[in-house]
């Protein structure tokens, strides 16, 4: 009796679901709630963790949002789900103007305005995808998708990078062979980012393209993450999968080279058979985006928008290079182990074999821990964006240089001289 009346107790415990347990945290907010808790107690930190703009919002697009709030007759409420139609006639255009997409590919009812780029790859993922499906990711990426897509229930495939730290078709095309050859499971997507996150290596327009037809022909639902474009330094020309693809969903956000992180804004554009799905899925998640938020990102193609956005790129550039200086002064870092940081506001750095000693814990973790508490240098270890069940996550990290060129500037130099 007491057995039973212990047991029932115990199947009565309110507690979190099992989904929620096997979700590993988002590495770098850990790292930045570490700095700011550091930062509280007076210590000066150098934040090159998070990929957070050292700008604001553009000043037209604040200007916007202060009107909009001053004005009685717009009461800020819901819009269409997909957003304001105003707004997604500026994204279209966008695409006409800056990749020459045919006005076929880029319709205003295949554009949605999502809740941040997160709120759009949500929604992707759940039209596309149901719970045992497969999809690839690459071994180096943004960790977001593959922590959203386990709690969705969905099984990934770690696609190994190539040495220009890239995943192109070449790389894409084994895995589809590997796993036919082994009778696994098919691949029903993929999702990569160009420029990448963490590594800021870009894809050619050939490679974009080889990548789109691929994916078309094998049957795969590509999800381009295109947040980073509108920050790149001329080593690659910037391509959009709309130029390549039907089938493609594209991502972008106004959270990275437009400057709004906090305004949580971002777009997708759809291939027609899931405008109505995610029509269906933006009404019940999430309603429509802030309207707030859409009201102002109207402005964020006006010429003197642009003008203030490309005065970023330019401190982005500059950041860019001190740190690439920087690092060829430290001679036990391999330069073929530094990610060619093509766009984006990374610097992603392996630190090689030779330099970690894993019996005594001491890799990118430990060395990432040490910056912060010793130097209050904030760097991201690599951990983050490694596939777990590799070991290349204790040897690599990350640098952001969104911060600013002063904070990089001093990040540098203190990790210069952080004793061995």
């Amino acid at each position: 009796r007491l057995w039973f009346i212990y047991n029932t107790k115990m199947e009565n415990i309110i507690k979190p679901s099992t989904r929620s347990s096997t979700v590993e945290s988002f590495k770098v907010m850990d790292v930045l709630r570490r700095a700011n808790q550091l930062e509280s107690e007076g210590r000066t930190i150098y934040h090159c963790e998070v990929g957070q703009p050292e700008s604001g919002a553009p000043k037209t697009v604040a200007q916007a949002a202060v009107t909009a709030l001053n004005e009685g007759a717009n009461n800020l409420g819901y819009t269409d789900a997909f957003g304001l139609l105003a707004l997604r006639e500026k994204i279209a255009q966008h695409y006409k103007e800056k990749y020459d997409v045919s006005a076929d590919a880029i319709g205003t009812d295949r554009i949605v305005v999502t809740t941040g780029s997160s709120g759009g790859f949500l929604l992707a993922f759940t039209a596309c995808f149901d719970a045992g499906d497969v999809i690839a990711i690459a071994s180096s990426g943004y960790p977001c998708y593959r922590n959203i897509l386990q709690a969705l229930g969905c099984e990934l495939a770690n696609v190994p990078i190539n040495e220009q730290f890239k995943l192109t078709a070449n790389e894409l095309r084994k895995e589809i062979e590997e796993r036919k050859a082994s009778g696994k499971k098919r691949l029903k997507g993929l999702i990569l980012s160009s420029p990448s996150n963490p590594t800021g290596a870009m894809l050619s327009v050939e490679e974009l393209k080889d990548m789109c037809e691929l994916c078309e022909k094998e049957g795969i639902r590509f999800l381009s993450d295109e947040i980073y474009h509108g920050i790149s330094y001329g080593t690659q020309e910037a391509a959009t999968a709309l130029s390549f693809s039907s089938t493609a969903i594209v991502i972008n956000s106004f959270s990275k080279y437009y400057s709004m992180s906090g305004w949580r804004l971002g777009w997708m554009v759809l291939p027609p058979d899931l405008v109505d799905p995610v029509n269906t899925l933006q009404q019940n998640m999430f309603i429509n985006a802030p309207t707030i938020s859409q009201t102002a990102a109207i402005q964020c193609w006006e010429r003197q928008t642009i003008v203030e956005l490309e005065t970023h790129v330019t401190k982005y550039r500059a950041s860019r290079e001190l740190i690439l200086k920087q690092l060829k002064k430290v001679s036990e870092i391999n330069q073929k182990n530094i990610a060619p940081a093509d766009g984006g506001f990374y610097v992603y750095v392996d630190l090689g074999e030779e330099n970690v000693n894993r019996e005594r814990g001491l890799g990118s973790t430990e060395m990432c821990r040490m910056l912060l508490e010793e130097k209050g240098v904030a760097f991201t270890p690599g951990t983050d964006f490694e596939d777990p069940s590799g070991n290349l996550g204790n040897r690599r990290f990350r640098i952001s240089y969104a911060g600013g060129t002063a904070v990089v500037k001093s990040a540098m130099n203190l990790f210069y001289l952080l004793d061995p």
